[in-house]
């Protein structure tokens, strides 16, 4: 009996040790609104922010060495179907190492001018009404120049950081099961948030080329005056059909009782054919009834195609909707 329980006890021990130096995590997002995108008359429940179903975990080496890994599958919560039917771990499919020297991830991974500057610019994320999930794009279209890609496949991508700053690069293949551009896609960024201030800076090459290689470069800062937060983002770059485009976004945020209002106004121009190809403000109210469920109401006007230029005929677009993260 007394051996029984000390192997007991020794498998014990090695289990805690085993589960202390590996973790995985089980993690999602289900959203849901009903509203209008501009561009469109129709009304009807759509994805706020991209639902999704996600896998992510860290293994501790030793040496200050860690192994990490991220899949993340991406689908529509009205209809349950794939959001992208060419990939299952649409969101993210990674693996890698981490340690003093930073951290090194191989497979399909954002774009780190995405991360560290497009992205944090808009104060909705890229995500609801107001960012194009419904019809005709503002802030995405603004932010990204309607040139910029969100990841790459194929993907061989650095981060580090210290002393608040974090600089990123990541070189992708021109060609592979999926994707067959003309040059490799690559892309920078380096980023700095200390106290109420924050910045960032990103570049990237797309990798596509037509007439000339699509290229498009930020430049973000923001400053938090408690009360509420003011930021703003400068664009400029080329298309692949070499058009060059320009543009500029002003934003502003506040905390009210449990939610956080939201503004923004932008213009994203094409230079070459002096046309706009996004023109217009939002404004959203996203309230918390928890730390993991928010409710939100968004409205945004787009005067303009993001492709063509041509003045939209319902340019007004808006939902009202629901997020649960777990």
């Amino acid at each position: 009996m007394k051996k029984s329980l000390l192997a007991l006890a020794v498998l014990g021990a090695f289990a805690g040790a085993a589960s202390a130096q590996s973790s995985v995590t089980l993690y999602g997002r289900v959203d849901l609104s009903i509203g209008k995108g501009p561009g469109s008359s129709a009304k009807n429940m759509v994805n706020g922010s991209g639902s999704r179903v996600g896998l992510r975990g860290v293994e501790d080496l030793g040496g200050g060495l860690s192994a990490l890994f991220n899949i993340e599958h991406r689908y529509n919560a009205d209809t349950g179907a794939m959001s992208d039917p060419a990939r299952m771990w649409g969101g993210r499919s990674i693996v890698g190492l981490q340690g003093g020297f930073g951290q090194v991830v191989l497979g399909r991974e954002y774009t780190t001018a995405f991360l560290q500057s497009q992205l944090t610019a808009d104060p909705w994320g890229w995500d609801t009404v107001v960012s194009g999930t419904q019809g005709n794009g503002l802030n995405n279209t603004i932010t990204g120049g309607g040139v910029a890609r969100v990841r790459n496949d194929s993907s061989l991508t650095y981060r580090l950081s210290m002393s608040g700053f974090t600089f990123g690069a990541q070189i992708a293949e021109a060609t592979d099961a999926i994707n067959n551009f003309q040059n490799k896609p690559v892309n920078f960024a380096i980023s700095y948030a200390g106290g109420p201030f924050t910045f960032g800076l990103g570049y990237e090459r797309t990798g596509q080329e037509i007439v000339d290689n699509a290229t498009w470069m930020t430049v973000n800062g923001a400053y938090n005056f408690g009360a509420f937060k003011l930021g703003g983002l400068f664009g400029r770059g080329d298309s692949a059909d070499g058009d060059r485009r320009q543009s500029w976004l002003l934003s502003a945020t506040a905390p009210i009782g449990a939610g956080e209002f939201r503004a923004s106004y932008g213009v994203l121009k094409n230079k070459t054919d002096n046309v706009n190809l996004a023109k217009g403000f939002a404004l959203g109210y996203h309230y918390s009834l928890s730390k993991r469920t928010t409710l939100y109401a968004d409205v945004m006007q787009n005067k303009h195609h993001p492709v063509t230029g041509a003045a939209l005929d319902s340019k007004t677009g808006y939902d009202f909707g629901i997020k649960h993260n777990f």
